[in-house]
């Protein structure tokens, strides 16, 4: 290919993959990928400069704006650039020898650089007008960005207002990376497994997707995090130094990224880079390279930049952790909700330090999707210790033979037949051995049974020694006390009581009963308007889908649930199993007329004389509905200590507010 089609064809490359990162929240290019094509284009154009245009991405920032999108667009007060990336220490050095050159610096004079990490998220400006958020914009093409105010306020460590007596100046745009720590993004992976929401391939690509969203309450279940790095238009009082603007930042309640530093010299900037690429694991958010600037601000202005990056500023990327493998077969894997998933089986690969033996494929939708094969060679990413995921295949050295893969029928571990619910296929067989020890924490969790002592550690080792194989195998442990007694940790004190747990909730509650089987999408609120209405066992098992869905509360969904998780025969001979071996739920009793029914209440903040379980269970015994989230069907709101957007949203829709003291006086006088 001649120099100027392969400047045109990386140039088109490289805007497709912005106009995706920027415009959609999604990239089919890792970051190493589109690195290694923005490196190649730059050195084409410096090998060419007769075939340089004033369109490359090289001389602009972003992507353009799409007309017509779903946001309102305003300009930002002042450029919005991006950062030289820098891959190799050479570019290192020549950078920071380009920036005292410039600053007509001798040898012996110090250039100080203040160094933190370059965390992988998405970049936001925030404008604030006498220390008052009035506007939060998306980077956009760097002049202008599209207005994402709504969704940003959700961000619950986002200031509305800066901390602080003030004076605050009277306009300061706020710069800072909306994140997903490894731990929420895990969470929500986690979580994925019981809802529709899709697939969250990474937490920047979900970031990006959850901030595009056009229902601040979906931006708002998502565990979002700002960390601010910059000021860009200020009118107030200047800062000195990178250093005091960070301290700055902080005391107006902003979180900003750590470990940092204040590097006095190159050799500095590569000990901390290499320090923070041997810790990336470590630490809470994901990251890939350590950002230096140069550290007095009036340095940066006079160095200025160029039309796309700072000339005072770098970004020192890490080692890409990508590795190329071949995927020996694809198997069906079952999470602890039931999930079942497809799981590539590699030939062993050295990534990242660990040797890497598998890798997630997400769902079979996006199998089918991308067009992943056993035999196919691969390249696969690693972040933190989330477990590798396949981002590339190399269709082009697939064989000739190659076959799609097709989803199972039936559940590998128990041969269950398998149900479809939107991207995924779920076994909902309770005594699934995949299933056995998640199914046990929860059934054994505050809110089914309330056993205490086994958790999953507990759980996780008498599944491991044999001694519970399915769920009703917990109700005859004290038939196996000696055998109890020879597992490491526990001693005679811990599995007497224990067993005087176990023994003592044999007969539950029929609304802790349901919730602690585990019927998908019954939690407890529903299993307790289910347990209300039907009264015994016997009733709702014998329940038809009309019946069901003449429950409050109960619709299409729920009810197929619950008929599917009653219909299979393996949930059946549980179900007598636990019956054979005592555990017998107790009815419902139905409290129609009682001094409080009608009313439905919601809970909210810290109470400090009962828990909001008791204050449920109060309010109940007397013929009222509890219930989680906050709708015009809501009669009564408590709010406690601290109540956050549940009192916001019941002060919008004009419901009625208690304090904890006039709660407690309704029950005094119910």
């Amino acid at each position: 290919m001649n120099p100027a089609d392969e400047l045109d064809d990386l140039r088109q490359r490289i805007r497709t993959a912005d106009d995706q990162y920027y415009n959609a929240g999604q990239s089919d290019l890792t970051d190493a990928q589109y690195d290694e094509l923005f490196v190649r284009l730059r050195k084409l154009e410096g090998k060419h400069p007769e075939l340089s245009t004033k369109d490359s991405p090289t001389q602009s920032v972003g992507a353009p704006l799409k007309r017509g999108g779903s946001f309102e667009t305003h300009g930002h007060l002042t450029h919005m650039g991006s950062l030289e990336s820098l891959m190799q220490p050479d570019d290192v050095e020549a950078f920071v020898a380009r920036a005292r050159k410039l600053l007509e610096l001798e040898d012996d004079e110090e250039l100080s650089w203040s160094c933190e990490p370059k965390l992988d998220g998405v970049s936001a400006n925030l404008l604030y007008e006498d220390g008052v958020l009035v506007r939060g914009l998306s980077r956009g093409d760097g002049q202008t960005g599209e207005d994402l105010t709504r969704n940003l306020r959700t961000i619950r460590n986002l200031p509305a207002q800066l901390a602080g007596d003030g004076p605050f100046p009277a306009r300061i745009e706020i710069r800072g990376e909306v994140i997903m720590s490894k731990r929420g993004f895990t969470a929500l992976q986690r979580r994925e497994e019981t809802s529709s929401e899709g697939t969250f391939r990474n937490a920047r690509n979900t970031v990006a997707g959850t901030l595009k969203q056009l229902d601040p309450r979906v931006v708002k279940r998502r565990p979002l995090d700002f960390l601010a790095f910059a000021v860009g238009h200020l009118e107030g009082p200047p800062f000195a130094t990178h250093a005091a603007l960070r301290q700055q930042l902080a005391a107006w309640g902003f979180a900003v990224a750590d470990p940092a530093t204040t590097a006095r010299d190159l050799a500095a900037i590569h000990a901390y880079h290499g320090d923070l690429e041997r810790r990336r694991d470590e630490l809470p958010y994901e990251m890939d390279g350590a950002v230096a600037k140069v550290n007095e601000l009036e340095l940066q202005q006079k160095l200025g930049r160029t039309s796309r990056t700072p000339r005072w500023a770098l970004a020192y990327k890490f080692k890409p952790r990508l590795a190329r493998s071949r995927i020996l077969n694809i198997d069906a894997q079952v999470g602890r909700t039931g999930a079942v998933t497809p799981v590539a089986n590699l030939e062993p690969t050295e990534l990242a330090g660990v040797t890497v033996r598998n890798a997630s494929l997400h769902n079979w939708v996006l199998l089918a999707e991308r067009d992943v094969r056993e035999g196919d060679a691969v390249e696969i990413q690693r972040a933190g210790d989330v477990i590798p995921e396949v981002v590339r295949v190399f269709t082009e050295e697939r064989s000739a033979d190659s076959k799609p893969v097709t989803p199972p029928e039936t559940c590998p571990a128990c041969s269950n037949p398998l149900q479809p619910e939107g991207k995924f296929l779920y076994c909902s067989s309770i005594d699934c051995d995949a299933q056995l020890v998640g199914r046990i924490v929860h059934l054994a969790s505050r809110r089914a049974f309330d056993i205490e002592g086994l958790g999953p550690k507990q759980v996780e080792q008498l599944v491991e020694a044999q001694l519970v194989r399915s769920i009703e195998d917990v109700f005859a442990l004290h038939e196996r006390e000696e055998r109890l007694l020879d597992l490491d940790r526990w001693g005679k004190r811990s599995t007497q009581n224990l067993l005087k747990q176990i023994a003592a909730r044999r007969q539950p509650p029929l609304a802790r009963f349901i919730n602690g089987v585990g019927i998908r999408h019954v939690g407890e609120t529903t299993a307790k308007d289910l347990a209300n209405h039907f009264g015994t066992l016997q009733r709702l098992v014998a329940a038809t889908n009309a019946e069901l869905l003449a429950v409050d509360g109960v619709g299409d969904e729920v009810a197929k649930a619950v008929l599917e998780f009653f219909s299979i025969e393996k949930n059946q001979r549980t179900l007598t199993a636990l019956h054979g071996a005592g555990v017998h739920p107790q009815a419902a009793e139905r409290v129609d007329g009682g001094s409080l029914s009608g009313r439905v209440f919601v809970f909210t903040g810290g109470l400090t004389t009962m828990s909001r379980d008791e204050a449920r269970e109060k309010v109940e015994a007397l013929g009222a509905k509890a219930t989680a989230g906050v709708s015009k069907k809501v009669t009564d709101v408590v709010a406690g200590e601290d109540a956050g957007s549940k009192l916001a949203k019941a002060e919008k829709l004009g419901l009625r507010i208690h304090t904890e003291d006039e709660f407690r006086a309704i029950l005094e006088q119910a």
